[in-house]
């Protein structure tokens, strides 16, 4: 199975079968929906803790679906980011937009890459390697260069624009 993405021919799966069901069983059963649902606000105070916390958790769920060249915390990360980028369709859970984190691929990485930003200096070396093998320290230390470009992004002379989140460098590379 190549889930998340598109595996082109005789590429490594990212996962294995019955991720998908694992997931789903995951989100049903054990996901926090109603804090999300009834206190966003609060829980954008402690975003990172609450994401790292929910990870964990989704990573025990996969992990015996994950091959050992993949990290089960760097594909929770994934899919919970994933998820909480489709949750801003919904008013209650938008005041979370800023603290969001991007959901990282190779697609994202291939992107970044040659971008000669002064915040992407301290992360080459991850970007250089498969999102789907950090250690969530290397992912942490992503997400906050992230947060460094969005900032440096934002403070360019004459910018023509403003972004507010992560996932708003999607657009830089759509």
């Amino acid at each position: 199975m190549s889930y998340p993405g598109s595996m082109s021919r005789g590429a490594k799966p990212v996962v294995h079968a019955g991720t998908k069901a694992a997931l789903e069983h995951y989100y049903a059963e054990r996901f926090p929906m109603s804090e999300v649902w009834s206190c966003a606000e609060q829980l954008a105070s402690s975003y990172d803790a609450w994401h790292q916390e929910r990870t964990a958790e989704m990573a025990k769920t996969i992990q015996s679906r994950v091959p050992d060249y993949n990290v089960p915390l760097a594909l929770a990360a994934k899919f919970l980011n994933t998820f909480m980028h489709q949750l801003m369709k919904y008013q209650s859970c938008r005041t979370l937009w800023e603290s969001l984190h991007l959901p990282l691929d190779a697609r994202v990485f291939a992107a970044l890459r040659p971008m000669r930003a002064a915040s992407l200096s301290c992360i080459r070396s991850e970007l250089a390697s498969s999102p789907y093998s950090l250690r969530y320290s290397s992912y942490l230390r992503v997400q906050r260069a992230l947060l460094d470009l969005v900032n440096e992004l934002n403070s360019r002379p004459g910018a023509e624009f403003r972004l507010a989140s992560r996932i708003e460098l999607n657009w830089l590379w759509v």
